[in-house]
């Protein structure tokens, strides 16, 4: 197939800019609609669990996964990224800044990241891990963090589901974000005002969530004192540098020589705060749901956060339980990290031996989402106008074909005559592939297309055999991966 027609193709197939005014496409199954909201990309094995016990069984099992085995992946990832499991001290004698070994935390726990993202059957939990990560945001490059990161994740994996407070504690006792944020060098006399301000207007109560510089400048005279123990990795509340004098945030009076509970009494005032359950809550909406949140469903989850005093689970069934979820098919679209591992994980790719981990690491910073590594602490957008343009298109475009085509990496493999199930005619090809990477009709039109692709504008009848028949079923994978239809979410 010539070049040119294949980018004809993709035109018909990706039009999802807002340029472009592409048919309405028949909204997949409610079970498909959960998984692909859910989850970074629909496993056949999950697929068919999920099938087999409903979608109202499968929703309690991702919101409760302890079901859901995952020991032989964690044991493989402990046993070949030993740095994931260890303490603080033990991260800085072996891999601190002044060591060798300084990049490995780091190389580490993206791979980690990648693998329980590809295999976990938890999903939901992954995605959650995900959200918190980025909500939370620390770039992971600066010398210190590359280490303190491995603890930062291990926090909000042990939290992700859990309780807003109890992740906010955790992230404010944090080594990462106390260091990437200078609170270590807030102290009294000169406070420094980063992690307040972004205590406030990232982490609970958003850019209009009601407070005044005098609240920035009193929550950092609050954690003054909050410090780090850089050589061991650890949190440290150093009383000489706290300053004892009351303070007054959001019209509550901290009173005078209380040391380190002045923060903790900040961080439950804002993780029980109105203007803090909004803003979770439009996050949470705009991650599962729609860029712009209906104010109805605001409310309806914000609520859910005041009156269970903050459970996750809670909010995320309100959400899943909406008529807003129910009818959002196709209004998110997938950030570049979701797309490439979803495509991994429909395809039902191989990874092996040492070297796919790079390549797809350089395919993550081609797209530009590699893991937690936005430059700012406000973590990546989740819009779809940052992410979709004629450049990332190409781009994922370009990713899906190597894919296909086998040649991203010797160590990543996909078996299409697997994932075709025998098909062996052009409209059996796009059939059978159609129903396992999207799950969904194609447009009638978005079919002619695809079985003319599959036919080489031969018969769409026609047996085909041998490497025409690889050839094909590989061609097809691809445009579907390139396809609107997988790039939304």
């Amino acid at each position: 197939m010539t070049l040119l027609s294949r980018r004809e193709l993709f035109a018909q197939l990706t039009a999802i800019t807002p340029a472009a005014t592409p048919a309405p496409l028949r909204a997949p199954d409610p079970l498909v609609h959960f998984m692909n909201r859910t989850s970074f990309g629909i496993r056949q094995a999950e697929y068919l669990a999920a099938k087999g016990m409903g979608l109202d069984a499968w929703v309690n099992l991702q919101l409760n996964p302890a079901p859901l085995d995952v020991s032989a992946l964690e044991t493989a990832i402990s046993t070949n990224f030993t740095t994931i499991s260890l303490s603080g001290p033990a991260l800085y004698n072996t891999y601190g800044p002044q060591t060798q070994l300084q990049f490995q935390p780091l190389s580490e726990l993206r791979a980690a990241t990648l693998l329980r993202q590809v295999y976990s059957p938890r999903q939901l939990f992954e995605v959650m891990v995900e959200f918190w990560t980025n909500h939370f945001s620390v770039e992971h490059a600066g010398q210190f963090v590359r280490m303190a990161k491995t603890l930062d994740d291990r926090d909000i994996r042990e939290r992700a589901l859990g309780n807003f407070r109890d992740l906010l504690r955790a992230n404010a006792h944090g080594p990462a974000m106390l260091y990437y944020l200078d609170n270590y060098v807030n102290v009294k006399g000169n406070p420094n005002e980063n992690y307040g301000r972004e205590l406030l207007e990232l982490h609970t109560l958003g850019v209009d969530g009601g407070y005044t510089e005098a609240d920035v400048v009193e929550v950092a005279r609050a954690f003054t004192g909050w410090s780090v123990n850089t050589r061991r990795a650890e949190f440290v509340f150093v009383a000489n540098n706290h300053d004892t004098e009351a303070k007054t945030v959001l019209g509550k009076r901290l009173a005078a020589n209380r040391g380190m509970q002045d923060g903790e009494d900040v961080l439950d005032l804002l993780a029980s705060h109105p203007s803090t359950a909004r803003f979770i809550a439009s996050k949470l909406i705009r991650r599962f749901v729609v860029d712009t949140p209906s104010e109805d469903l605001v409310m309806k989850v914000s609520t859910t956060f005041i009156k269970s005093g903050g459970d996750i689970k809670a909010m995320l069934r309100t959400i899943f339980g909406s008529v807003d979820f129910a009818a959002s098919a196709d209004l998110k679209v997938k950030r570049p990290a979701e797309f490439v591992v979803s495509a991994l994980r429909v395809s039902e790719s191989t990874l092996t031996g040492t070297t796919y981990y790079r390549v797809l690491t350089d395919r993550l910073e081609g797209l530009g989402q590699q893991f937690s590594n936005w430059p700012t602490p406000d973590g990546y957008p989740d819009i779809q106008g940052y992410w979709i343009n004629t450049s990332a298109w190409l781009n994922r475009w370009n990713y899906a074909f190597a894919l296909s085509d086998g040649t991203l990496d010797r160590g990543l493999l996909i078996n299409e005559a697997t994932l075709a199930a025998g098909a062996q005619t052009p409209e059996q090809i796009v059939d059978r592939l159609t129903e396992r990477l999207l799950r969904r009709e194609l447009t009638s039109a978005d079919r002619a297309a695809m079985v003319t692709l599959a036919a080489a504008n031969g018969s769409a009848t026609a047996t085909l055999t041998g490497t025409t028949l690889s050839t094909r079923i590989r061609e097809v994978i691809a445009v579907l991966l390139s396809s609107r239809y997988f790039n939304y979410r």
